[in-house]
């Protein structure tokens, strides 16, 4: 790089080799003075440029892959093009390689083809084909001293060709040609030419094994095991090769140095060519064998020997192959009319006089054009010219491919004749892409001198398409970060797609399959799969290593190499070698910078203040910080996948790198010294404990001051603001503003409250400063005293940093003599009784006065206040709705209850210094006098269902609410408690449902309403027993009878329905019932099935249609029917009932009413009759409707 103070050298590592066949990855990078060279991403070397200069000039261009003859001073002569495949070459954001199309004035292309060939990935196993006129490769300088020998296998038809040459010293060479079929050896030295001529033709299209072999003196030729000899005349006994060995052709540089030493095959028509069409293998120089991978230049050859033929159209194509078709011409002439062609035309084709036929190639094959894909239909003898001389011009070439033209060098670029397609001369090369077309576009015309019609005169242009047949490419392995693969010892290490990378153009990646070549070494390590770990393998799919399943185990030596292909299942990618490098462990502290945090805030650490430094590259190693001293002013806390923030007393780098640590200050008091904080941790690199440190944590301390605390005074009045005047804090060492500032009740005033916003206060309830600068913090005084007093409540200071200590703030109260101070302690009596009021449960008085007037606002609910007559006056005192303290002293206000089943009652009153009372008068309060009433047991229980209790002969069934069932009025008490007693019974007996050996004297009805009680008759089939039933205190007697007959099943009710029309109704047993005598322990064993369903509605069950249900569901109401809101106005549906083995059918009727059924009706017309008297008068629609 030379920037102008002189030319500087930047060399790669030595240690990375580019020439493996792999892929790697060069950036070179140019900043100010600053210039780096890194090399597959960790490989980097650098220098810095002297001299002032500093911007890069480029003023000959931007060359990629050679100089394209460039003469410059700093190019050497002998400088080779690059020699492989180049991908996303960038400068400076620049694409160069984005199209590979020329420019003229802008962009130059030579010998550069899409795709990456497969001679650059070509052993010297591989056979090598040359297939143009030009065609040839170069190999180094032949190096040898005193003899020379080459030996190879060729496979051609051609008559004539350049074998092998290579110059001499002084004018000397060294040729191998075919002339005539038959192969031709020559050296020239000093002016003489030596000739050896085998005597086997070699143009019979097979493989024929030839040997060249001479030293100054001697020239020999074997072919297939024939030899011929001579001997070369000459004084010196020295020769010395110079420059390249040349196999199948020469390069033009040579060309004028050849035709001059006479070899036959650039004579005549062929001096721009004279190359071997043919095929090269086993080629040795010297002994030693040679091939693709030593060329220096290849042009016009390919990796394998196929006989060139035209793919036969009807077997190349296939479902998704595009069909071979004769096209016309994309540009045709203007539509004359037919009659009158112009001049040449035939009227068979009319003004197409191209006819086009696809030629197909496979992918990244190659094809000849020949007159059956170019046709040219004209009537040369009217037009007075040879086919011949009809020219094509290429104007555009193809996208995704070459078209290379083994012409005469005398005619035009670009360009190429009729007689060229005959002779097989115009052959177009894929570039290897997936497109599945190409295209170049083409004119005509005519090299006679005679004048032509304007068709011909290369004015139209005309496409010619092409068709690529796809072909399954091998897939491509490279490795993006280098050869090298680091990990520590004993320990694995993920292998990913930035190690391994598989490029395969036409397979699914899924199909890929990586292989392990050869034998692991044992002794290093083996690769796994993390679904099965411990178990060495040695394949792999592209799926596990995308998914990071695939891990290379070190186990042993440091040094050692994995080999690795790919393979799509057909095809099997180039081999490239992973060198494995085990290190041992290295490791440092590289930060603990510590951490600055404001009271009560907290602190995200990350890799920035706490950091341990290992030499594992690109690898997972485990580093855990166990916390052996905790943080003693705050907590370390980690969060977890819920998001939630948690004490840790252990967390790892990759937490510290996920910022998911943090420091969280805790302590909220006031610190007056100043302290800092810290933890000490052990830390524990890949399970290996390593050492403590000590991480520092500096805490700026937060400090309150009250400015104002002054007593608000209350003289005459029951409420005052507490504004900033009484009350004012800051805090000092964080900025807060008011909103952030905050109060919190410790205690609570004991003769008032605290509002906020018309909110009480509790203990712990908190305000701000700003609503004590707002004005909404409010002391209420709630007593009123007989004296001068105070009232006070404990708070502190706080916000999200720290709580200050306790403070009082105190409220002086004056004395008020209007102030009304209340006795109220309720009253309690028993139920029904009534009591004296007196003035320990009720009494109102001020300190100027003790007269005082009440007045009743709401009376009792459930009794009276009465004033007691103490005179003989007939004046009614029942539920008073005024009295004196004069009453009450007098004990003269009494309550009676009314004897109902309550438990609490009261009144409510306003006591008032004034006769006249008005609500919130000064002078006055308000007040409510609770009474509670203890309830007495004087209600005696009563049957609320006496009926008839059925049972099957010599059977059983329960006892249960629905057959026997008392009541108690008390309200306190609960009829599950209520005990039934029982003598003997002569037709059966009670026992317990779940043990019938158990029998029954004494239950409760609870027991019924659990379905605990069974009845079993045996004897007389009808009879009655008594039955005893207390509450505990009261005893009434009842009797039960029995009714025992045949089982039976029948209709209890049978109401039907009436429901609106449209509209849905529930039918529960109150339209529909059965009775029966079975034992039915459980309503579901009542089952009832549909047999004939409603024509115009269906049945519910919860909303969905049902065919059956059971007595369950009709209970509780689940069953509804839906009207079909048809115009029919009655419906009808059949139920079978089953109850164990018996059998009932029942016809439930539907009525349906009109919504205007239900409503009442309207009076229209009411209007007064006018009757004479004594006459009668008809009263009509007009009067009363």
């Amino acid at each position: 790089l030379d920037l102008g103070s002189g030319e500087q050298m930047l060399l790669s590592d030595s240690g990375t080799q580019l020439n493996d066949l792999a892929w790697h990855t060069a950036e070179l990078f140019h900043d100010m003075y600053n210039v780096t060279l890194t090399v597959d991403n960790h490989s980097k070397t650098s220098l810095r440029m002297p001299g002032p200069e500093r911007e890069l000039y480029i003023n000959d261009g931007l060359y990629v892959g050679g100089t394209g003859g460039l003469d410059q001073a700093y190019l050497s002569r002998d400088l080779n093009g690059f020699r492989g495949c180049l991908d996303e070459v960038i400068f400076n954001q620049h694409n160069l390689l984005s199209s590979l199309r020329p420019y003229s004035g802008f962009k130059n292309v030579y010998e550069v083809s899409l795709g990456c060939s497969p001679q650059f990935f070509a052993n010297e196993d591989d056979p090598i084909s040359f297939f143009s006129s030009r065609a040839y490769i170069s190999l180094p300088p032949w190096m040898a001293q005193h003899e020379w020998a080459f030996e190879c296998s060729i496979h051609t038809s051609a008559e004539e060709g350049i074998v092998m040459y290579n110059s001499a010293r002084q004018g000397d060479f060294v040729a191998l040609e075919i002339q005539k079929g038959l192969l031709v050896a020559m050296v020239g030295k000093e002016g003489s030419k030596t000739e050896l001529r085998s005597l086997t033709f070699i143009n019979d299209n097979k493989w024929h094994n030839i040997k060249l072999f001479f030293t100054p003196k001697n020239l020999q030729l074997t072919v297939d095991g024939e030899t011929v000899k001579s001997i070369i005349s000459s004084r010196s006994k020295a020769f010395h090769l110079k420059g390249s060995l040349f196999l199948g052709g020469i390069d033009d540089s040579t060309r004028s140095e050849v035709r001059k030493v006479g070899l036959s095959s650039v004579a005549g028509k062929r001096v721009k060519g004279g190359s071997f069409k043919g095929c090269f293998r086993d080629i040795k120089i010297n002994h030693v064998k040679m091939g693709l991978p030593n060329a220096v230049v290849t042009k016009d050859i390919s990796v394998g020997c196929e006989p060139e033929k035209e793919l036969d159209i009807s077997t190349t194509g296939s479902p998704t192959t595009i069909p071979i078709t004769l096209v016309d011409s994309v540009t045709q002439l203007p539509p004359n009319d037919v009659s009158t062609l112009a001049k040449g035309l035939v009227k068979k084709y009319g003004h197409n006089f191209l006819q086009l036929r696809n030629l197909v190639v496979p992918e990244g094959g190659r094809g000849s054009l020949d007159s059956k894909h170019i046709k040219v239909n004209l009537d040369f003898k009217k037009l007075g010219i040879r086919q011949s001389q009809i020219i094509f011009r290429i104007e555009e070439q193809p996208v995704h491919g070459q078209l290379r033209l083994d012409v005469d060098q005398e005619q035009a670029e670009h360009t190429f004749s009729m007689l060229d397609l005959w002779h097989g001369r115009v052959m177009y090369i894929h570039g290897g892409s997936e497109d599945p077309q190409d295209f170049f576009m083409f004119s005509v015309f005519s090299s006679s001198r005679k004048e032509v019609p304007g068709y011909l005169k290369g004015h139209k242009l005309h496409r010619y398409n092409i068709t690529v047949t796809p072909t399954n490419d091998a897939p491509e392995l490279s490795l993006p970060e280098g050869n090298l693969f680091t990990l520590l010892e004993n320990s694995k290490k993920r292998l990913t797609t930035d190690v391994l990378k598989a490029i395969d153009i036409d397979s699914n990646y899924t199909d890929l399959v990586y292989s392990v070549l050869g034998n692991l070494n044992a002794d290093a390590g083996y690769l796994e799969n993390e679904d099965n770990p411990d178990t060495p393998i040695t394949s792999f799919s592209h799926s596990a290593l995308v998914d990071g399943k695939i891990y290379y185990i070190h186990t042993g030596v440091r040094n050692s190499r994995i080999v690795l292909r790919v393979s799509d299942g057909e095809k099997v990618s180039n081999t490239v070698v992973l060198r494995i490098m085990a290190v041992g462990l290295e490791y440092k502290i590289s930060n603990n910078t510590g951490l600055e945090v404001i009271q009560g805030e907290m602190f995200l650490l990350s890799t920035k203040q706490l950091a341990v430094w290992t030499n594992a590259l690109k690898q997972v190693v485990e580093i855990r910080y166990d916390v052996i001293e905790p943080p003693r002013f705050g907590e370390l806390q980690r969060m977890h996948s819920s998001g939630e923030w948690k004490i840790t007393n252990s967390f790892s780098q990759r937490v510290l790198e996920k910022e998911r640590l943090r420091y969280l200050s805790t302590y909220q008091s006031i610190q007056t010294s100043n302290s800092t904080d810290h933890f000490k941790c052990k830390v524990i690199v890949a399970s290996r404990a390593t050492e403590e440190l000590v991480f520092p944590i500096k805490v700026k301390w937060i400090h309150y001051t009250i400015k104002n605390n002054k007593p608000i005074e209350l003289d005459k009045i029951t409420r005052a603001v507490i504004d900033s005047e009484h009350l004012y804090a800051t805090a000092h060492g964080v900025h807060l503003s008011e909103d952030e500032l905050r109060f919190r009740l410790l205690t609570l005033p004991k003769r008032g409250i605290i509002v906020v916003n018309n909110a009480r206060l509790d203990v712990n309830s908190t305000f701000r400063q700003k609503d004590i600068t707002d004005l909404k913090v409010e002391y209420q005084l709630m007593e009123r005293s007989y004296e001068d007093t105070s009232d006070e409540f404990v708070f502190h200071i706080f916000s999200k940093h720290a709580h200050s200590a306790s403070h009082v703030f105190k409220i002086n109260i004056k004395a008020d003599v209007n102030s009304i101070f209340m006795t109220n302690n309720g009253l309690s009596l028993l139920e029904g009784e009534s009591k004296l009021i007196t003035k320990d449960e009720l009494l109102a008085e001020t300190l100027s006065t003790k007269e005082m007037y009440y007045r009743v606002t709401k009376t009792p609910h459930h009794g009276k206040l009465m004033r007691i007559n103490l005179s003989n006056s007939t004046k009614d005192f029942d539920n008073i709705m005024s009295f004196t303290n004069q009453d009450i002293l007098e004990e003269r206000i009494m309550y009676v209850h009314d004897d109902s089943e309550t438990t609490l009652d009261g009144f409510t009153f306003i006591a008032s210094t004034k006769l006249s009372l008005t609500d919130n008068d000064i002078g006055s309060k308000e007040g409510v006098f609770n009474i509670s009433i203890h309830l007495v047991n004087d209600e005696k229980p009563i049957r609320v269902i006496d009926k008839v209790f059925h049972v099957v002969k010599n059977g059983q069934r329960l006892l249960t609410l629905d057959d026997l069932c008392y009541h108690d009025a008390d309200s306190d008490f609960s009829d599950g408690q209520l005990v039934y007693t029982r003598r003997g019974i002569a037709m059966g007996d009670l026992v317990l449902a779940n043990d019938t050996s158990q029998k029954l004297y004494q239950f409760h009805q609870e027991d019924l309403e659990q379905n605990r009680v069974l009845f079993i008759h045996h004897g007389m089939n009808s009879g009655r027993f008594v039955l005893f039933v207390s509450d505990g205190k009261h005893y009434v007697s009842s009797l039960l009878d029995i009714s025992a007959q045949d089982a039976y099943l029948k209709t209890g009710n049978n109401t039907g329905l009436l429901v609106q029309k449209g509209q849905a109704k529930t039918l529960t047993n109150a339209n529909f019932s059965v009775e029966t005598n079975l034992d039915i322990r459980n309503n579901n064993e009542i089952l009832f099935t549909i047999q004939e369903a409603p024509k115009h509605g269906r049945l519910f069950l919860k909303g969905s249609k049902i065919e059956s249900f059971t007595q369950h569901d009709l209970r509780n109401g689940y069953l509804s029917y839906q009207h079909d809101n048809s115009k029919n106005l009655a419906d009808v549906f059949t139920l079978l009932v089953e109850a164990k083995d018996l059998r009932l059918d029942v016809k439930i009727h539907v009525k349906v009413y009109l919504e205007s059924h239900q409503r009442p009706p309207i009076v229209l017309h009411n209007k007064i009759l006018l009757v004479e008297e004594g006459k009668p008068v008809k009263i009509e629609n007009s009067k009363l409707k």
